[in-house]
């Protein structure tokens, strides 16, 4: 096989623990679990950030966090750095497919490759009315009513605000317009037009905040508790559970999120049927992961005076542990992988499979590292007295190494240290035991590259969609 496709499938915000052949007990991932039958698993894959776009840009790039810090949902990137640049020019197609705004729009990621489809047109009831992208900044909902009354449209612009925010329209909260379904379908049509090999990101978004799965999905959640949470609704999480919403309340969202995870695990099935139909699956690198976790109140492992909200900050398994399921061309042997993986071999396994090898997601300096730099000084968007700051500012930084036969984190962040068996419940025990100096060495050895560019002003439509999925702009 001269040129194989390839293809890489990102669960946006999908936890590893919440993965059935990962271990969790609900049936969350049937059609990931049988796929994981026929290609190899890595148990313990690390996610290289906590965020969309570090995430993305290690992964598109090979590089790490703390070397290329573009850590901004408007970070942009210089020309010549990514992995689909270099399929481009070898004759590749290439494709990105997404509904994540950090990725396709408000940063410069999409840029790198040939077609992209990006979030669906967000249509307003009333269009000639006043809609929120029309107010400048991130409006609160009494900034935006006021701007509503003030308006020549009062009633249908205040219309169009419930119908952007709540799911009356194609908005991000719709689960039954702007879903991953839209986007398989996209890349199906988009694969079948083209000819010769492709390369394709599908980043599917069904799992991200806001947690509405369609109904045939919402096996764990019922209508009262999507009420609940659509209460909760309407910009920062954080915001919200850090302020006055109870943490019992986002956790009891965990059961729409798994349902969300169901959700996209259909999707994914029925963009590799397709492909089996089309018979390129056997001729295909698949790489199904996802670019963070995700945390509903957890008490951080490195500081429990902090609770994990989302992904806004931290650096534990909720966060850093991710699903890897990899199958290469005319594999259909299962393979189980248990020492650390990093996302950011992504580049690498491409390269290797170009050139009739078989690289591993796993390092050869046998370690992981994740990185975080949020939350940065002086933390005003935290709903907390200045003086409780502190615990949530960044950098974060986590080390995954096997010892002996235990697989094992380091982390850090300031002067918190902790160590922590990767998986294991009681991950407080060890404390005490955080290798500073192993982390903090792992990290500085790493050198700085120079692949940024100018960050640019996004659009109100821009800032509206980040609105929508739980992001200031």
């Amino acid at each position: 096989m001269d040129q194989p496709n390839v293809l890489l499938v990102i669960l946006d915000s999908v936890r590893a623990q919440n993965v059935g052949h990962l271990g969790y007990p609900r049936n969350t991932t049937p059609r990931l679990d049988e796929f994981a039958n026929q290609a190899t698993s890595y148990t313990t894959a690390k996610a290289p950030g906590i965020h969309s776009i570090s995430s993305h840009v290690s992964i598109f790039t090979g590089h790490h966090v703390s070397q290329h810090r573009a850590t901004t949902h408007t970070a942009t990137l210089t020309s010549g750095h990514t992995i689909w640049e270099e399929l481009n020019d070898k004759g590749y197609q290439t494709g990105l497919f997404t509904s994540n705004a950090v990725v396709s729009e408000s940063s410069n990621l999409s840029s790198f490759f040939d077609h992209v489809e990006g979030p669906k047109r967000q249509e307003l009831i009333f269009p000639n009315a006043l809609g929120p992208e029309n107010v400048s900044g991130n409006p609160s909902y009494g900034e935006y009513l006021r701007a509503c009354l003030q308006s020549d449209s009062p009633a249908k612009s205040i219309v169009n605000g419930l119908g952007r925010e709540f799911g009356s329209s194609t908005a991000t909260h719709d689960p039954e317009k702007e879903h991953g379904g839209e986007y398989v379908q996209d890349f199906l049509e988009w694969r079948e037009s083209g000819s010769g090999p492709w390369a394709a990101c599908v980043n599917l978004m069904d799992a991200h905040y806001p947690y509405l799965p369609q109904d045939s999905y919402n096996l764990w959640g019922d209508e009262r508790l999507e009420n609940l949470h659509r209460e909760a609704m309407g910009g920062p999480l954080t915001t919200q559970y850090l302020g006055e919403r109870p943490l019992w309340e986002l956790k009891s969202s965990e059961n729409l999120y798994d349902g969300c995870i169901r959700q996209a695990d259909a999707y994914v099935a029925e963009l590799l049927k397709r492909l089996d139909a089309a018979n390129e699956l056997e001729e295909t690198l698949v790489v199904i992961t996802s670019d963070h976790g995700e945390g509903f109140g957890e008490y951080s492992v490195v500081n429990d005076a902090v609770r994990l909200i989302d992904h806004s900050w931290g650096i534990g398994d909720e966060l850093s542990h991710v699903p890897l399921v990899v199958k290469y061309p005319e594999q259909s042997t299962a393979k189980t992988v248990t020492e650390p993986a990093s996302l950011t071999r992504f580049p690498s396994v491409v390269r290797s499979l170009i050139e009739g090898e078989r690289e591993s997601f796993v390092p050869e300096e046998g370690h992981v590292i994740t990185s975080s730099y949020r939350i940065e000084e002086p933390g005003d968007g935290l709903p907390l007295p200045e003086a409780d700051r502190e615990p949530y500012f960044g950098p974060w930084h986590a080390v995954c190494r096997k010892q002996d036969d235990t697989v094992i984190v380091d982390a850090v962040r300031r002067d918190d240290q902790v160590r922590y068996e990767t998986l294991t419940p009681d991950r407080q025990a060890m404390r005490d035991r955080g290798d500073r100096e192993f982390v903090e060495v792992t990290v500085d050895d790493l050198a700085r590259v120079d692949v940024t560019g100018t960050e640019e002003d996004i659009g109100p439509e821009i800032e509206q969609r980040l609105h929508e999925l739980g992001y200031r702009a």
